[in-house]
């Protein structure tokens, strides 16, 4: 089978749905997660308010039986859905909110009042009624041609952001999605009206599903999987939307095993283990803590010729910063994250390291932010934190696959 394509790979193996998107064989992005979904990530719920905690500026929140959430108080007015006290929530009102975090380990489920339906091109946004464009594109033409469609399709309620995806796309094709947003719009507010506290409004398909729509335009070429029921439900999700038509949706059917084509086992072991050796003989320690994940860059095996040291230490600090970045794509780390290059002299090989570092990130799609480089010379970086950890994922199925 020829591997050299850009392809999101759906297995399913003891219950558990291995996943990940590979470009030339290699995965970019992996996740693994129990078939019985757990996550709530892009639901969207009509919530009663629990508690309103004044002391951390937040409430909790009913979703459900049993289930509950966190909301900020910080942010914009929510969607009330019951009368009264509309400049202020209190105990047992009944707002529109979207979980926009999982839980991880203690931590509940955080919610947004700020309600977002994605699309591939698009995203409705409830309560930031303004259209915006993405800073990416940034031919004029364009983003007058986009600011033009969009204003077509405007409405009080709720605004339009257009999303990098959109850039050259055909006007019927960007049409479409605009009035299938439309649609879903107008009929999550006519559940909304009538609902009950605690009811789901919304669920949102797994992540192995939508995966496809969120990887950037023209970065993917086949979507293939060992699981019928995965692949009907892949076909049901994109067979409207002709942006995908280009695209195939493949049922796997060899004997040989496509988690063993794809080397998931070996992939999930390496990114469960804390060292990375690098092409050049050198090395990365990845090793978390409750606080942040350090990451250490060492010489490993790479020979010292002390009157090429700075050059060869800057040569291996680049080869890690390309690597560091796409683990931490790869393994889904977020947070505060801590890099101890080798150490440098010269000034201006660390300030092109930083923006190597920094040009690196800007593939990720979760938002990185390179902060500085400490007179210490570590590397301060954070990652914002939506779903759980490569590690995380991986320690829960196996679990689950123990019992």
């Amino acid at each position: 089978m020829e591997m050299k394509k850009n392809k999101l790979v759906i297995s399913e193996k003891e219950g558990v749905i291995c996943y990940g998107y590979f470009q030339d064989g290699i995965p970019e992005e992996l996740y693994c997660e129990p078939k019985e979904q757990e996550s709530l990530l892009g639901n969207i719920y009509a919530a009663r308010v629990e508690r309103i905690a004044e002391g951390i500026q937040g409430a909790f929140l009913e979703i459900g039986e049993g289930q509950k959430c966190y909301y900020s108080l910080s942010g914009e007015q929510p969607i009330k859905l019951s009368p009264g006290h509309e400049n202020k929530l209190y105990g047992g009102d009944v707002i529109l909110v979207q979980i926009t975090k999982d839980a991880v380990k203690t931590k509940l489920p955080v919610c947004t009042g700020n309600i977002s339906l994605d699309g591939k091109y698009f995203v409705f946004t409830l309560t930031e009624k303004r259209i915006g464009i993405s800073k990416k594109i940034r031919k004029k033409e364009e983003r007058e041609r986009l600011d033009s469609l969009v204003k077509k399709y405007t409405d009080e309620d709720y605004g339009i952001i257009v999303r990098t995806n959109a850039a050259g796309i055909a006007e019927e094709i960007l049409t479409e999605e605009l009035k299938v947003l439309q649609q879903r719009y107008q009929e999550l507010m006519r559940k909304a009206k009538i609902a009950a506290g605690k009811t789901l409004l919304y669920k949102e398909p797994p992540y192995y599903i939508t995966l496809g729509k969120e990887l950037p335009a023209k970065a993917l070429d086949e979507i293939l999987t060992d699981s019928k029921e995965i692949y009907e439900e892949l076909q049901e999700y994109y067979k409207k939307d002709t942006s995908f038509d280009e695209i195939s949706v493949t049922f796997y059917e060899d004997t040989y095993s496509l988690y063993n084509l794809y080397r998931f086992a070996h992939y999930y072991e390496e990114a469960y283990g804390k060292y990375i050796w690098l092409k050049s003989g050198a090395s990365l320690v990845i090793e978390h803590t409750e606080a942040m994940t350090v990451i250490d860059v060492n010489t490993g095996s790479v020979l010292k010729k002390k009157r090429q040291e700075d050059t060869l230490f800057y040569q291996i600090n680049r080869e890690a910063a390309k690597e560091i970045a796409r683990q931490i794509r790869l393994r889904n780390i977020s947070g505060i994250i801590m890099i101890d290059f080798i150490n440098m002299k010269d000034e201006k090989q660390k300030e092109k390291l930083l923006l190597l570092l920094e040009n690196e990130c800007r593939k990720d799609r979760i938002h990185c932010n390179v902060v500085d480089m400490t007179a210490l010379n570590l590397v301060e970086m954070t990652r914002s934190k939506v779903r759980r950890p490569l590690l995380e994922q991986i320690t829960v199925c196996r679990k689950m696959q123990k019992n």
